[in-house]
């Protein structure tokens, strides 16, 4: 199963409050996309930072980055 570094890619405003550019999570999916299984990086960002970048329009690749570890 690979295992994903996912990262922030510009400071962006998520309800209010300032998100720097480089934020990461890391998760592990069975797809070759972490994209594929965007629910994990959304319960991801809540777990680690306590940030909800659902509701802002944030889980795309246009806003993170993902690289394999």
């Amino acid at each position: 199963m690979p295992t994903f570094k996912i990262k922030t890619k510009q400071r962006m405003n998520v309800q209010g409050e300032f998100v720097d550019a480089g934020l990461s999570v890391q998760i592990s999916t069975m797809c070759a996309n972490p994209f594929d299984d965007v629910e994990k990086i959304h319960k991801a960002f809540i777990r680690v930072h306590g940030i909800d970048l659902k509701p802002e329009g944030y889980l795309s690749p246009g806003y993170l980055i993902s690289t394999t570890i």
